[in-house]
């Protein structure tokens, strides 16, 4: 049984960010929060691990080349190599996680 979770992009939760922050002005406050996604970008595309404590691990992974299959019509074809990311949640977020449903 495949189960729907609500979707979130990174304006919706920089309106949550900014409507639960009101010490500093909101122009302030967006510009911490998009310096900060820069930053994690930034790291990952230097293929730098990043470990975000109690929330998780960012990590940049290479993908050697490879033969897969083609579902259509079934032919082999060439995969080549490329870097993806990964990421290892905290036991703090899958405790929240597995809490209750």
């Amino acid at each position: 049984m495949r189960i729907r979770t609500p979707k979130k992009n990174k304006s919706d939760i920089l309106k949550a960010y900014l409507q639960s922050q009101t010490d500093l002005t909101s122009q302030i406050n967006e510009a911490i929060y998009n310096k900060f996604f820069d930053i994690l970008e930034k790291n990952i595309s230097d293929h730098i691990s990043i470990e975000l404590r109690n929330f998780g691990v960012f990590k940049s992974k290479f993908m050697k080349p490879r033969y897969g299959t083609d579902p259509r019509n079934k032919k082999k074809i060439y995969i080549p190599p490329k870097w993806k990311v990964t990421f290892k949640a905290s036991e703090n977020i899958n405790k929240k996680l597995n809490e209750k449903t």
